[in-house]
């Protein structure tokens, strides 16, 4: 199975965020948006897990590799930057705060492709 690691910058000034892709297809769009050849489904959106990942263990949640898509605009209420969800990790999924433990940062980006 591929798997590949990658660096986000979920808002402005945000400290940066790992998650890891597990499909090759979506590895290979995350590093087209890197190569500036995919321009418009640059953002990152997947479902929070609420717990840390060896991947990214600074933090106490992680986006679902299996449900991580790229898109061009987000619904506000998916928008956070990763220290606020952080911040209020009880209440994701509740109304008005991530529907569906969604979790879709406006301006994030992908800043990097980690080694393995």
């Amino acid at each position: 199975m591929a798997t590949a690691r990658f660096g986000l910058e979920a808002a402005p000034n945000d400290d940066e965020f790992v998650f890891r892709l597990d499909d090759e297809k979506l590895i290979g769009q995350a590093r087209d948006i890197l190569a500036g050849i995919e321009t418009s489904k640059v953002h990152v959106q997947g479902r929070v897990v609420p717990e840390k990942s060896d991947h990214n263990p600074d933090w106490d949640l992680h986006p679902d590799p299996g449900s991580i898509t790229f898109f061009d605009e987000a619904d506000d209420d998916c928008d956070a930057s990763a220290h606020y969800v952080a911040m209020q990790l009880d209440h994701v999924g509740e109304t008005g705060f991530l529907p569906g433990s969604t979790w879709a940062p406006a301006r994030s980006k992908i800043t990097r492709e980690l080694d393995t």
